[in-house]
């Protein structure tokens, strides 16, 4: 498959392509300060659908896949590899910095792409690479603040902010979509109606993306994204390029792994985050330790009056 031979003079001024999502632990394409338990083991993969043109002018469908295995290690790291599409395979460490409780959130840092090209490419045709980077992706530092505020709004709501280098960030001379005014920063707002489901809308520092999870039971998961959607709402000429095929928004599905942990973990403390990292039972026993503080605030405000 070939793309039009007109395009690759836009091709070379493309800041960014949209990253592939899936191909990190993490949300859709953004990490969280939500890290495995220690010997927890998560192996995911998913499938990015988009389009290219031929000679003709047609337009065809096409599939990369990525994905990742990684460990969780003494409940504050974690170590792992992902496979980058046509880039091959890299590296990723992060760290909990701060654990996140009811009443202050987790701070988490991280380094991605230890390994591997200067540049990866998840898209390209049979003989060269659709886009030109004016900045090196590889090797990408990052750190983010997670907190859920189902404690404090009484709405099932998680916010995740976070800024990085690499390919968190856009290019000053170029601009693949929307403008980050300020490079590198990306966030995502995640809504939890049930235990297993979740909806997450997220900036990645280059793209507008929306998906949705759906935990089929504590060990598997499966997961659905649109990605670069502002591309919906921003065409290439008002971005000073011509249009190009890839700018356009692209579906993505997935499918998440969790095994473990093979060693067993001797303590809880009841306040820790538990949405993510522990037990239904435990859950639902915090649940019960909420409903009961509630109602003793009931009564003692009745017998007051």
């Amino acid at each position: 498959m070939r793309v039009v031979s007109a395009l690759f003079p836009a091709l070379a001024f493309v800041a960014f392509a949209g990253g592939l999502p899936f191909s990190h632990y993490g949300l859709l394409d953004t990490p969280s300060a939500s890290l495995l338990r220690h010997t927890e083991v998560a192996i995911g993969i998913g499938a990015t659908s988009y389009s290219l043109e031929d000679t003709a002018g047609n337009s065809n469908m096409d599939v990369s896949v990525a994905g990742y295995l990684e460990v969780g290690l003494f409940g504050r790291g974690q170590v792992g590899g992902t496979y980058l599409g046509q880039a091959g395979f890299s590296g990723t460490v992060r760290g909990l910095a701060l654990i996140e409780t009811i009443n202050r959130p987790g701070i988490a840092v991280g380094v991605e792409n230890l390994i591997g090209e200067e540049n990866y490419e998840f898209y390209r045709d049979e003989n060269d690479s659709l886009y030109a980077y004016p900045n090196a992706q590889n090797f990408s530092i990052y750190g983010v603040v997670t907190k859920d505020f189902s404690y404090f709004i009484s709405m099932p709501v998680c916010v995740n902010l976070g800024y990085g280098t690499g390919r968190f960030q856009q290019s000053g001379e170029a601009v693949d979509g929307l403008e980050n005014p300020v490079p590198g920063l990306f966030g995502s707002v995640l809504f939890h109606p049930t235990m297993e489901t979740e909806v997450m809308l997220e900036w990645d520092g280059r793209d507008l993306n929306v998906g949705g999870v759906y935990r089929l039971n504590r060990n598997i998961t499966i997961n659905a994204a649109a990605s670069e959607l502002e591309h919906l709402f921003v065409s290439g000429d008002s971005t000073g390029t011509d249009p190009d095929v890839m700018r356009t928004p692209k579906f993505s599905l997935g499918v998440q792994i969790n095994l473990g942990p093979f060693l067993n973990r001797t303590e809880l403390d009841p306040y820790e985050r538990l949405r993510y990292t522990e037990d239904d039972e435990a859950l639902q026993q915090l649940e019960e330790y909420r409903r009961g503080a509630r109602e003793e605030i009931r009564d003692l405000e009745e017998s007051v009056k």
